[in-house]
């Protein structure tokens, strides 16, 4: 049954019999229960199962699934122990072919929200070229258990900070695992004075060389941490870096980074160019996904000889360079710091001198760039989850550039962003899907917006 009607009011902690009608952008189940939304995760659409309510808001529900009756033909094994304790993966329980399914709908929702004609405009989704053993970067949790003397690991449940504790991830490299399983046996052996110091271990590689560096998270960095720490080895570990963070809750990084050994960066290589990445430097999660993701930007943007086009939220400018092979002038904008710094470092020794990099926030550079009379031709937009800030939504429309290329990596944003972008005298022409993150809710979209008078 889809929706359970009895005479009671929907109570929490009540248990109920309910079939799953869809899944939400989360992954959860949607059902409802005496006319109200409820959300349950882990049921697949036309699953049914007995569930309890758990907390009840005014206009929805979320319930634990208790037991379940029918088994969807879209559901496959588990190959992760700790999923569905593990906040990381919320689809692991969906046939990928599914996942993929799903996730292009949530784009034509998108869509069709705006009242536009989804089967038109949104291309099938890029898959992932693998399913699992994709991520190119992992932060892990370390705590030292004093009555163990031994230091335990693992992930934090979901929208919480209990450690789900567990030795394997399936969407990192095997190799990565190895060093984190290192690293915890290292700081196991050097007992409390080390291992109750250090809180996270950061882990990043690169998909083109296979050389990994590691940051250790410590609560602070005197003398002989960094010398214990400058001890650890492992056979893929070119560089270890520290960072200061006291708190073992909330922001992982510290204000300042020191390399302890090794170059401190890694190299790149995506669409043919080399980038040099540091340990605090955005760059997206797997490399082949992302190399499709910039070709579609690239695309997209239709670039002439003489054009001038902005990068909004360039990171290391790796979109930013690409770009500058096809324009006039590409003007990178990023409010990290240190990826700035990677950006003109790869601009360099690239040889592509017709790029720049701006250290800013895009909501404040923007508005100021257009202000003072400047001009662009195309605006690449590739914010953060939370999307393009409203004031540099109002600046772009005021250059009014002949393209703008949206890469959002989230739908909610992304829709809300595109409404404001058509109120503004803008067009979408295509929509693009791709899945950078299998297995969990996360899913990247480069839409094209034209001017009216520009088609």
């Amino acid at each position: 049954m889809a929706d359970v009607k009895d005479s009671h009011p929907l109570e929490q902690g009540g248990t109920y019999e309910v079939t799953a009608l869809r899944l939400n952008d989360d992954g959860e189940g949607v059902t409802t229960i005496n006319g109200m939304t409820v959300f349950v995760p882990f049921l697949l659409p036309g699953e049914r199962g007995n569930v309890r309510v758990i907390e009840r808001q005014r206009r929805f529900a979320r319930a634990t699934l208790l037991d379940r009756y029918d088994t969807s033909p879209d559901r496959r094994d588990v190959p992760c122990p700790v999923f569905g304790a593990c906040g990381g993966c919320q689809a692991q329980h969906l046939r990928y072919d599914a996942q993929l399914t799903w996730k292009e709908n949530r784009v034509k929702r998108v869509a069709q929200q705006l009242g536009l004609d989804a089967d038109a405009i949104v291309r099938d989704i890029v898959p992932s070229p693998d399913a699992f053993r994709y991520r190119n970067q992992v932060q892990m949790p370390m705590r030292f258990d004093s009555d163990k003397k031994q230091v335990r690991m693992g992930y934090y449940g979901f929208a919480s900070h209990q450690m789900i504790e567990t030795d394997s991830c399936h969407l990192q490299s095997e190799a990565m695992q190895d060093t984190l399983n290192r690293a915890r046996v290292f700081l196991t052996d050097r007992g409390a004075d080390l291992a109750g110091l250090v809180h996270h271990v950061i882990v990043r590689e690169s998909q083109t060389t296979g050389e990994q560096l590691v940051v250790f998270v410590v609560r602070h960095s005197r003398g002989h941490v960094r010398r214990a720490l400058a001890e650890f080895e492992a056979p893929h570990v070119t560089s270890v870096c520290l960072t200061a963070q006291p708190k073992a809750v909330g922001p992982v990084w510290g204000r300042k980074l020191e390399t302890l050994y090794g170059p401190g960066t890694l190299k790149e290589n995506i669409a043919g160019l080399s980038f040099a990445v540091s340990p605090r430097s955005f760059l997206q999660i797997q490399a082949p996904v992302a190399e499709k993701m910039y070709q579609t930007v690239v695309d997209y943007a239709d670039l002439r000889s003489t054009d001038v086009v902005i990068d909004a939220y360039c990171g290391i400018g790796t979109l930013t360079l690409l770009l500058a092979g096809r324009a006039g002038q590409a003007i990178g904008v990023e409010e990290v710091e240190a990826s700035v710094e990677d950006a003109r470092i790869n601009g360099d020794d690239l040889g592509i001198d017709n790029a720049e990099f701006h250290v800013g926030r895009v909501e404040d550079w923007l508005p100021k760039w257009v202000e003072d009379g400047n001009r662009a031709d195309v605006v690449v937009f590739d914010p953060p989850r939370k999307g393009i800030d409203a004031s540099a939504i109002q600046a772009v429309l005021k250059a009014s550039p002949r393209r703008i290329v949206y890469a959002s990596c989230n739908p909610a944003t992304l829709q809300r962003d595109l409404k404001l972008l058509l109120a503004g005298g803008y067009r979408v022409e295509v929509m693009q899907p791709l899945d950078m993150f299998p297995q969990t809710a996360h899913l990247e979209c480069v839409t094209l917006l034209v001017r009216d008078c520009c088609r």
